[in-house]
């Protein structure tokens, strides 16, 4: 009777006139990048969609005064376990849409999660006890109940599928779009003033992004000190929170400050295209990404791109970027060097690397996934 019951109330919900899609945004919420970027932004963009309803649930929308680590790892894994699934059971949506790689056991419609890479699957040692936990039993089950698997690139798309032995027909690309306060700025102005805040030059590199290991920020730095010796004024703004584990990577060393390395941890979004805007080249060096928002932002902003051929960046650079021979510092610096040096490659790049981003918009990425939530209505309407 209560099987019957969940089929009458999927049937109807997928029949409606504006079917109800519910998005759980407790683990994208954890993240001041990567897959909280992209989860609001997407979701604002399906949000305004004609005869469609949308709704989200996480499980730390107040978190607790004084509330550590554990009680918010035990808080999620309740989420995961119980409180989720009785959430889906109450609302009775159409669909529930994972917003980053964790879903429940059991949901009573058809479900669709984002799996944004599988970083953890190609560096399990570099991730924490909860992600391994996550990486062997949650992940791989949320991916096999899920009826469509939504991810950044066309690398991403094949790991997915032969990680978890999956049909392709399944797993499907949305990749991100890039928001519109990512663009040339008009006035140099704001430009000196968001370098004098943060102790900038005229003459920097910027880096924006985590510090995870693979992220290769050692790499960078070493690059970066190589180019110092020719051009001994340059400067090196890191942007982006280092970990939430302090044991991944050390804050930078005191000699790196002297040598003209910055460590500028979190800038809010209104002022991330200045330094954008501001800077000689924006470097990047990552061993493997889900998409790589950030040097297609830089990109957006007019700014020249210096970037390791690893996967998936070619894919979505394409030739709008310089690419290094490969992401050794030695090779970097080379890179770093060839762009900083001649004008007639950099503006190219420029007037390419604007071009590129405008191909990437939250509108695309809204109605990509509006089409795949209406192939999965319909195919839960043809299984009755």
């Amino acid at each position: 009777m209560h099987s019957a019951s969940k089929t009458q109330s999927l049937r109807a919900a997928a029949l409606a006139e504006s079917p109800r899609v519910i998005w759980d945004m407790t683990f994208a919420a954890r993240s001041l990048t990567g897959s909280r970027v992209y989860a609001e932004n997407l979701y604002r963009a399906l949000a305004g969609a004609r005869g469609w309803e949308f709704a989200r649930v996480d499980a730390t929308r107040v978190p607790q005064k004084g509330a550590g680590t554990y009680q918010t790892n035990a808080r999620s894994i309740l989420w995961l376990l119980h409180n989720l699934e009785r959430e889906l059971e109450r609302a009775r949506p159409a669909l529930f849409h994972a917003a980053a790689y964790l879903g429940p056991r059991h949901a009573p419609c058809p479900m669709i999660v984002n799996v944004f890479d599988t970083s953890y699957l190609a560096f399990p040692s570099q991730f924490d006890w909860k992600w391994r936990l996550y990486a062997r039993t949650v992940i791989p089950r949320t991916v096999k109940n899920a009826s469509a698997i939504l991810t950044l690139s066309e690398h991403s798309r094949r790991e997915i599928i032969k990680g978890y032995a999956i049909s392709p027909a399944r797993v499907h690309i949305v990749a991100p779009g890039i928001g519109a306060e990512f663009q040339p700025h008009a006035d140099a102005r704001d430009i000196a003033a968001a370098r004098a805040k943060y102790g900038l030059s005229e003459n920097y590199l910027l880096y924006v992004g985590g510090r995870h290991p693979r992220k290769n920020v050692p790499a960078l730095l070493e690059a970066f000190a190589r180019v110092r010796r020719e051009l001994p004024g340059l400067q090196f703004a890191l942007v982006g929170p280092r970990t939430s584990d302090g044991a991944f990577v050390p804050p930078v060393s005191a000699a790196h400050f002297e040598q003209g390395v910055l460590e500028l941890d979190y800038v809010p979004q209104t002022e991330l295209p200045l330094l954008y805007c501001g800077a000689r080249a924006f470097v990047y060096a990552s061993k493997l990404e889900g998409f790589g928002i950030p040097p297609v932002e830089a990109m957006a902003c007019g700014t020249p791109v210096v970037c390791a051929p690893n996967p998936p960046m070619p894919e979505v650079l394409g030739d709008a970027a310089y690419w290094a021979q490969d992401d050794s510092p030695e090779a970097l610096a080379q890179a770093i060097l060839r762009v900083l040096g001649d004008e007639a490659l950099a503006n190219p790049l420029r007037e390419r690397g604007m071009q590129r981003a405008r191909s990437y918009t939250w509108d695309n990425a809204a109605q990509k996934t509006l089409d795949i939530y209406r192939e999965v209505l319909q195919a839960a309407r043809a299984r009755g």
